[in-house]
């Protein structure tokens, strides 16, 4: 008899990819890639975090794995902000990938329709 014992764990670390093409005066998309180990249990989701002088601003789930992009709509001008992503499996959520951000100074809203 074969007993076989599989450890599920938090998801490894992801990277965030925004660059500056994507940060505009009022929004920003936050774009990052998978992490390169699920811990034993597929991705399921995305969580990301915008933060403010350490005040959640947003706090919006992405439940599509495959989706790898979270538009952000409604900051402020001229602004820095700290952007948190945190990936999910079944069980865990993986520790976050963080960086921040400032928004330009003036510019149209790319927003999507």
């Amino acid at each position: 008899m074969v007993i076989a014992f599989f450890y599920l764990e938090a998801p490894g670390p992801l990277s965030i990819t925004t660059t500056a093409a994507d940060i505009q005066a009022t929004s920003l998309t936050v774009k990052w890639t998978a992490p390169a180990d699920d811990g034993g249990s597929p991705i399921t989701a995305y969580r990301v975090v915008i933060l403010q002088g350490g005040k959640v601003m947003k706090n919006e789930n992405v439940t599509d794995s495959s989706v790898r992009d979270k538009f952000i709509g409604g900051l402020e001008k001229n602004t820095y902000y700290t952007v948190k992503v945190y990936a999910r499996n079944y069980v865990f959520e993986g520790v976050a990938a963080q960086k921040i951000f400032k928004t330009k100074y003036e510019g149209d809203c790319p927003c999507k329709a």
